[in-house]
C-alpha cells in the first residue's frame, strides 16, 4: 500500500510590481493554512518518507512550515522544477521517481494542476478544488509509484 498527500501551496502574497511569480512567499494567512495542514496530517497519524516539491518559494516555505510543524525536517525533500505550475501527467511522472521505500510521499504544488490529478486519482470526481493549504489524501493498493497511472486511487479524503 502506498499513500499520496496532494497540498495544495498555503496563499501566497499577491502579485506585485517587480516580483516573480516564482518568487511570491507566503501571506500571514498562508502561514497559518500551513500551519493548518500539518495539523490535520498529524491528527490522521499519517507519516511521510518523502516530499516532491515545485521550486517555488510559496510551497518551499509551506512545506517547510509543515515539515517543520510535524518534527519531520530530516525527511528527504526534492525540488522538482518540473513541479512548477506542472499537470497532472507531469506530476504522475516525478511520482514514479519517488523512493521505492517511501510508503507516503508527500507532493506540494499548484492549482489547478492538483487539483486536476486528485480528480483524476480520485476516480475522476467532480469537482474536486483543493484550496490553499488544502490536503488530498489518497491510498493505493499497489507497492510501485509507477503503477499510479494506471490505477485510480482506493481511497481518497479531502481532509482540509
Amino acid at each position: 500500500m502506498k499513500q499520496l498527500l496532494l497540498l495544495r501551496h498555503a496563499e501566497a502574497e499577491p502579485a506585485a510590481a517587480g516580483i516573480l511569480d516564482f518568487d511570491r512567499a507566503l501571506s500571514e494567512r498562508g502561514r497559518r493554512e500551513a500551519e493548518e495542514a500539518a495539523e490535520v496530517i498529524s491528527a490522521a497519524q499519517l507519516s511521510i518518507d518523502e516530499c516532491l516539491v515545485s521550486p517555488a518559494r510559496r510551497t518551499r516555505e509551506t512545506v517547510a512550515i509543515v515539515t517543520g510543524k510535524l518534527g519531520l525536517t530530516e525527511v528527504p525533500t526534492e525540488l522538482m522544477p518540473t513541479l512548477y505550475l506542472a499537470g497532472p501527467d507531469a506530476m504522475r511522472e516525478a511520482l514514479h521517481g519517488a523512493r521505492a521505500t517511501s510508503n507516503t510521499v508527500l507532493v506540494v504544488g499548484h492549482n489547478p494542476g492538483i487539483s486536476e490529478l486528485a480528480s483524476q486519482l480520485c476516480g475522476d470526481a467532480p469537482g474536486v478544488t483543493l484550496r490553499t493549504g488544502g490536503v488530498c489524501q489518497l491510498t493505493f493498493s499497489t507497492d510501485d509509484w509507477a503503477e499510479l497511472a494506471a490505477q485510480p486511487a482506493v481511497g481518497c479524503i479531502i481532509m482540509r
